[in-house]
């Protein structure tokens, strides 16, 4: 497993509806990328800063995307900028132990 975390300066607030409409289906798009096992977005409009950390089943998924049209995609949106990008390996043993939802959830 690999994550893959995003940080970068954000100039709208989440409530701007334009940015919510762009970025909803943004997600949409983003829920279907080969290997992706969850995404979470986070934000501080006070700071104008964003995060997202992606959780990917393999580094080759995680790069498949954070190296090639996340930041062409993320960048197309007006006010985003300064996207920085880093890739972390996953201790599945001790974060099974604090409950870290390291699987997507399997289909009823």
């Amino acid at each position: 497993m690999k994550l893959l975390l995003v940080r970068y300066g954000r100039q709208r607030g989440h409530d701007d509806p334009d940015q919510a409409r762009s970025f909803h289906h943004a997600a949409e798009k983003i829920a279907g990328l080969p290997g992706l096992v969850w995404k979470l977005w986070s934000y501080d409009d006070s700071a104008h800063v964003a995060a997202s950390i992606y959780l990917f089943d393999s580094e080759e998924h995680a790069r498949a995307w954070g190296d090639g049209a996340m930041k062409p995609s993320l960048g197309s949106h007006p006010g985003i900028s300064d996207i920085e990008v880093s890739y972390l390996d996953v201790d599945e043993q001790l974060s099974a132990i604090t409950r870290a939802p390291l699987f997507a959830p399997q289909p009823a």
